[in-house]
């Protein structure tokens, strides 16, 4: 699976792209709406170079997972730990994230079952920015232009996730899709590629649109 995020994969993750920051701010929202003060202990699993919890400001204990050791090198210089994870802790995170990664875990329904087990009572599941093959885009063109079909081994939906999650016994406290807010819309310019690609089938325009991706937050009663 390294074989699949060589360092160069994690080179452009050093806070430099605007609209990846920009949907970082939007997921912090998100977050904060339910973490409140973000200062708990928390998993986030694929955590690439500690970006995300370095740009919302994390307060508490941060872990992470990471199979990359370059990436996982500049994470610990950002303070995520590697010692405690999902799959070695019971009732011990406050706040468990996958953000744009649960597709790409070689075991994504023990991970989500590992990631239950890991929470204490109360706390939070964040599965974000991940692609929804639910969406129109997916149905009529087999593909979303942020999801990486040959770095997968599980095609995400949003329906099948809240039903999965929900059997594991967890409650649903938000479904969205972040297009508007996700700092990678442009409204005009994206429905236009949308219906260029639709009457063309020419596979070069590829665009963000509306329901192509989802954040997912749950919580263990």
């Amino acid at each position: 699976m390294t074989d699949l995020f060589p360092d160069s994969y994690f080179y452009d993750r050093n806070l430099t792209d605007h609209k990846r920051l920009s949907s970082f701010m939007n997921e912090k929202n998100l977050i904060k709406f339910f973490s409140n003060s973000l200062n708990g202990k928390v998993c986030d699993v694929g955590c690439s170079t500690g970006e995300f919890l370095e740009t919302i400001n994390w307060q508490g204990d941060r872990y992470g997972m990471e199979i990359n050791s370059y990436a996982k090198s500049i994470a610990i210089n950002k303070n995520i730990s590697f010692d405690k994870n999902i799959l070695n802790e019971s009732n011990f995170f406050d706040a468990v994230i996958f953000r744009g990664t649960i597709q790409h875990v070689t075991e994504p329904f023990l991970y989500l079952q590992r990631a239950y087990d890991s929470l204490v009572k109360g706390g939070y599941l964040y599965i974000l920015a991940t692609p929804n093959i639910d969406s129109i885009y997916y149905r009529l063109f087999n593909e979303l232009p942020a999801l990486e079909k040959s770095k997968s081994y599980y095609l995400p939906s949003a329906s099948h996730t809240l039903d999965l999650c929900e059997r594991l016994g967890f409650t649903t406290m938000n479904l969205s899709y972040p297009y508007k807010y996700s700092g990678y819309a442009n409204p005009k310019y994206d429905y236009l590629k949308f219906f260029i690609r639709l009457l063309s089938r020419n596979k070069k325009y590829k665009a963000p649109f509306p329901g192509n991706m989802f954040n997912y937050v749950c919580q263990k009663n």
